[in-house]
């Protein structure tokens, strides 16, 4: 049988060891090129870092080459030839050629836009005729990128590896049986390495390697530039569709009609540096709890008795759809927007989160959640927002707790997040821990011995949002004697909503109605409040950081729900899928593809049956809620694209 080393499929992989060792060169060469952004990124950090890239760079070469591979591992003879390989060589070389030019352009590019480039850049210049000159220009103005560019391209064609001269014999072929068999093998295993490499990797519950994944291997969220690679950002965009203008309103004037960017209306003097503890409750639905449906069989009964002694909210919702959604409204003010933010094309845009903040003001923040860290990307986006440490599933140490799908359970979690609490309190600085729960999500499992416990409910998640409040109740119960807790604010909200079985509920407003509220044992806020004011997952932060006095500017789309001066508007703003709802105080309208098509007086018509669409008329608020709908929906999209959610 032929010598290893001159295989097809070991050629491809030695060449594809080739085009990683260039990646990995282009990626010292941006960071040497842009270290003006990079001043705190340390030697040892660009270690961790390329460690991290590595994974980027397999995945953007899998999918520049995934055809090439095949062709070299298909378990046939007629690879063994001269001529074949030549033609695979070529085809290599121009497919990796263009993926090291678009990789070292961005080197230029990134001066502009902060981030790598992605797809939405061909849709941005699909119009320029000049397209030409620009490129010509940034020739001049950056010669040493370009002459690095042909350097890696030349590079990689005087090291391509090749050791057939020679067409094959037959007669130096081992038995057909055998070198079917084995070729086959490596046919299989070759496929297997480069799906891994689409993917990120083989884990069960691994959700594929994304743009966002990149924050796993940074302290600063703009060193996701050096983590990622410019071919894998486009590639992976490829399909998404991005934002269009709407130019509701002349660039200039649109800070004017809604602006982002708030300094909080306190009290001056210091910050009050209060302990929060944040609970993000998974499918927490409105109509689960029975404090705001005493009409009804409520499934929540320490969690009413929290209402009742808390700041919370007739009419509060959620800001997005799924649990990726709940993080960005809730700690860095983004709602979403027809797609998830953490999916979509600017996910690495720089965020202003909540836990950066607090640890700028000293605080130790951490971020708990009882499923494999791979899920839905969590691990990666609380890093980006500044949660200096995860607690995962991979962290903790009883894993016959695990309810076989999904998560560990909450009653043995919420357990561990109160010890280690409890663990991180003693370190006598202030702190600010969230935990998310997960025992409410598909497949709804309990543990057994409560299976005949909780058997209220008249749909699966009943039973187990029963189970997760008891599991609350005792995280309670452990930590309520500490010295710590009365000088905490806890804050609940939920994810987003569950199954509904409620027909008033189903509706667009009742399938984003959630429980919001904040349980300050010490006295911090009066347990009486105005309870009619409109609360949203973006308001939190805002709402948050007034509370503890915090002096400097903030974004968030959200508003501060304590702000007292006249010139507070009680609105709130979300979106499904592209459907947008804008409620101001009674009004709720509803607006899609630059169309208005609601308008319910909501408190009266909690099931939304009486669209009053045919009386606008009648309605003097309607032109602001318009206008205001329609700023927010602009500040978004110009904001995303210019990568401008902060107030720095």
């Amino acid at each position: 049988m032929r010598i290893f080393t001159k295989q097809p499929g070991f050629i491809m992989t030695v060449n594809m060891l080739l085009m990683m060792a260039v990646y990995m060169l282009s990626r010292w060469f941006f960071y040497a090129m842009n270290l003006s952004h990079f001043q705190e990124t340390t030697f040892s950090d660009m270690l961790g870092i390329c460690w991290g890239g590595l994974r980027f760079d397999f995945s953007a070469l899998a999918y520049l080459n995934i055809a090439l591979v095949v062709a070299q591992f298909i378990p046939f003879k007629f690879r063994d030839t001269v001529k074949y390989q030549k033609v695979i060589k070529r085809i290599f070389l121009i497919i990796n050629s263009i993926g090291i030019f678009i990789n070292v352009a961005d080197t230029v590019y990134f001066e502009f836009g902060g981030r790598r480039t992605t797809a939405m850049f061909f849709s941005e210049f699909a119009n320029e005729n000049n397209i030409g000159k620009i490129l010509m220009h940034s020739v001049v103005e950056y010669p040493l990128v370009w002459l690095f560019g042909i350097a890696m391209i030349f590079l990689s064609c005087k090291l391509y590896y090749n050791p057939i001269k020679f067409n094959k014999h037959s007669e130096d072929y081992a038995a057909p049986k055998v070198y079917y068999s084995v070729h086959s093998i490596a046919f299989l295993v070759g496929v297997l390495i480069t799906f891994a490499g689409l993917r990120g990797g083989l884990a069960w519950k691994m959700h594929p390697l994304r743009q966002d994944s990149a924050d796993l291997y940074c302290k600063r969220p703009i060193e996701t530039a050096l983590v990622l690679n410019t071919p894998f950002t486009i590639l992976t965009t490829i399909h998404q569709t991005d934002y269009k203008d709407p130019k509701f309103f002349p660039e200039e004037a649109l800070d004017s009609l809604f602006y982002p960017i708030k300094n909080l209306k306190t009290d001056g003097g210091e910050m009050k540096k209060y302990n929060i503890v944040m609970f993000l409750l998974e499918g927490f639905s409105r109509e689960f709890v029975g404090f705001f449906n005493r009409d009804s069989i409520g499934y929540t009964p320490f969690l009413d008795s929290l209402l009742a002694q808390s700041y919370s909210f007739e009419y509060s919702f959620a800001n997005g759809l799924r649990s990726v959604d709940c993080m960005p409204a809730s700690m860095a003010g983004i709602p979403r927007y027809i797609d998830p933010y953490c999916y979509f094309i600017y996910s690495n845009n720089y965020l202003q989160g909540l836990p950066e903040m607090l640890k700028n003001e000293g605080y130790t923040t951490a971020f708990f959640h009882g499923a494999p860290n791979t899920t839905l990307g969590f691990k990666a986006f609380t890093n980006s927002i500044g949660f200096e440490t995860y607690y995962g599933m991979d962290e903790y140490e009883h894993k016959e707790f695990f309810d076989g799908t999904w998560a560990i359970f909450d009653e043995p979690y919420l357990k561990y997040f109160a010890d280690m609490t409890n663990k991180i309190a003693e370190e006598k600085n202030p702190f600010f821990v969230t935990v998310f729960t997960a025992s409410s999500h598909e497949p709804f499992a309990l543990p057994e011995e409560y299976k005949t416990v909780f058997t209220k409910g008249t749909i699966p998640m009943h039973k187990t949002v029963s189970y997760a409040d008891n599991s609350i109740r005792k995280f309670f119960e452990k930590v309520r004697d500490k010295e710590w807790f009365k000088n905490t604010i806890f804050v609940f909200t939920a994810d987003h909503t569950g199954p509904s079985c409620r027909d008033d509920y189903n509706n667009n407003m009742g399938r984003l109605l959630i429980p919001v509220f904040f349980y300050t044992p010490g006295g911090q806020l009066p347990i009486k409040c105005d309870s009619t004011r409109l609360m949203q997952q973006v308001d939190i932060t805002p709402s948050l950081l007034s509370i503890l006095n915090y002096q400097k500017p903030i974004f968030s789309f959200g508003k501060n729900i304590f702000e007292k001066d006249s010139s507070f508007v009680n609105y709130v703003f979300n979106d499904r899928n592209g459907d947008s709802m804008y409620y101001l105080d009674t009004l709720m309208i509803e607006y899609s593809k630059n169309q208005l098509y609601g308008i319910f007086d909501y408190k009266k018509d909690f099931s939304l049956k009486n669209n009053l669409i045919a009386q606008k008329d009648s309605f003097p608020q309607l032109p602001f809620m318009e206008e205001q709908m329609k700023a927010i929906i602009q500040q978004y999209i110009s904001r995303m694209k210019n990568n401008n959610l902060t107030a720095k």
